[in-house]
């Protein structure tokens, strides 16, 4: 079975106390097991001054490169092609990541990241519905601004979509 690793919004302004081991524990993770994943792909959240976060939140991060930028740790991982930007917690809206993926005939997707309760929880989601097996690495996941909200949204996936492990 073809398999991508997505690594999830590992940047510099989702970084803190309740995440600042996770880039280096994905590092590690991808030195040691690159050679099992067919792709490997990363998602870049960017807010924008009319989005449904500054409208509807009145939440205005992420608009600029001190917070969007992914951490310095993974950058040496990153190209053109497995790069793939959002505006909003779901990667798929645009269809460009679903695509790429298709193509590629994936058919599970492994996922590490932040924030496990958003962006983590809303791409399981959005995989399991368009028929991917999904796999969540609960140590290479977490929540920055709350280890309730990470151990939570891990209890759903593993109740309604996929494995955690």
């Amino acid at each position: 079975m073809k398999k991508a690793l997505v690594i999830i919004d590992i940047q510099k302004g989702f970084i803190n106390k309740l995440t600042k081991k996770i880039p280096s524990r994905i590092k590690n993770f991808i030195f040691k097991n690159k050679g099992k994943y067919d792709l490997i792909i990363f998602t870049k959240y960017m807010n924008y001054k009319d989005s449904n976060f500054v409208k509807n939140l009145n939440w205005k991060g992420f608009m600029n490169d001190k917070q969007t930028a992914i951490v310095d740790e993974l950058k040496e991982f990153i190209n053109n092609k497995n790069l793939y930007k959002k505006y909003t917690y779901g990667s798929f809206v645009d269809n460009k990541l679903l695509k790429y993926l298709k193509k590629n005939k994936i058919k599970q997707v492994e996922l590490a990241g932040i924030d496990t309760e958003n962006c983590v929880l809303t791409f399981a989601r959005d995989a399991f519905d368009r028929g991917f097996k999904v796999v969540v690495f609960k140590n290479l996941s977490a929540s920055h601004s709350d280890l309730h909200l990470h151990k939570s949204a891990l209890k759903i996936i593993e109740e309604n979509i996929g494995s955690v492990i």
